[in-house]
């Protein structure tokens, strides 16, 4: 929101208790209501306060009171001093209840006063506990989140932002690795399958091929997964997992001779006088 729509909004409200109550006989909520027209808002909370102590039945001093608290804060927002204005608008919900639109600005003012992630994200929880499900609310929670190693809290995020919103390829990135290193292979599937058929520096690399071939075998897609084994048992020739990897998925399709060529070369290279250069990180054994 910008500054200018921001005064407009503390205006109407400011306004608001004198047009809703035009015309009230108690001289206290009337003069509560000229000063916080003058935007005098400590004295029509004092005044307010005074109905209240001679009304106490009467509902219009107290949502006379949050009024006010109310334009204070949204006043002290539109200043940018958003740390002080929580004060106030925690004082008008506690007599109201909570309304969006302040937690919006009160979001606003720190995200574009450079409030750290740590202040951010509960203010964006918030917004979410409220019903803000906008795409940009949910993006910028689970980046936060994934910022901070709230790892399983970002990932969560995920279903409902993709119902809004798609997914960015960098975020799919992000997005594939958690879930990786998590080992949560099944909710990484989509985003790695994405990743992989990029020409990005994942879409090359060595480690995540082995990984992409091996979900690619438990979806059945032997083919492809064996035209990935061939590769890297092409391109890195001294390494002993990528031929042992081929010769198992070989050995599955039903190509023994194969099998039998591939796993010879992989034991002859765990067995040689020398240890195989390392070309590949090492990979994690298998689950399956």
């Amino acid at each position: 929101m910008t500054s200018t729509k921001r005064k407009r909004l503390v205006g109407l409200i400011r306004l608001l208790p004198a047009v809703a109550l035009l015309g009230c006989g108690d001289p206290d909520i009337r003069r509560g209501d000229d000063a916080l027209g003058a935007g005098q808002y400590q004295a029509a909370i004092g005044f307010y306060e005074q109905a209240r102590a001679r009304l106490p039945e009467e509902r219009t001093p107290t949502e006379r009171i949050a009024s006010a608290h109310r334009s204070l804060a949204m006043s002290l927002l539109d200043q940018g001093r958003c740390d002080e204005a929580k004060a106030p608008l925690d004082a008008a919900e506690a007599l109201t209840r909570p309304l969006l639109i302040d937690h919006q600005l009160v979001y606003e003012c720190a995200a574009s006063h450079g409030r750290p992630p740590e202040v951010l994200v509960p203010m964006l929880e918030r917004l979410l506990a409220l019903g803000d499900h906008r795409a940009s609310v949910l993006r910028r929670l689970m980046q936060l989140e994934l910022e901070l190693g709230r790892d399983d809290a970002a990932v969560s995020r995920v279903a409902q932002l993709e119902q809004r919103s798609t997914l960015t390829l960098d975020e799919r990135r992000r997005l594939m690795a958690v879930l990786l290193a998590l080992g949560r292979d099944a909710e990484s599937w989509p985003h790695l399958e994405i990743v992989m058929k990029t020409t990005g520096p994942e879409a090359r690399d060595p480690v995540l091929r082995l990984k992409y071939a091996e979900l690619l075998q438990a979806r059945g897609r032997s083919a492809e997964a064996v035209g990935i084994y061939r590769v890297l048992a092409t391109e890195y020739p001294a390494n002993p997992l990528a031929h042992a990897r081929l010769a198992a998925q070989l050995e599955l399709m039903g190509d023994p001779q194969g099998a039998l060529a591939a796993r010879a070369r992989a034991e002859a290279l765990r067995n040689g006088p020398l240890p195989p250069p390392q070309e590949m990180r090492p990979l994690p054994r298998s689950r399956r």
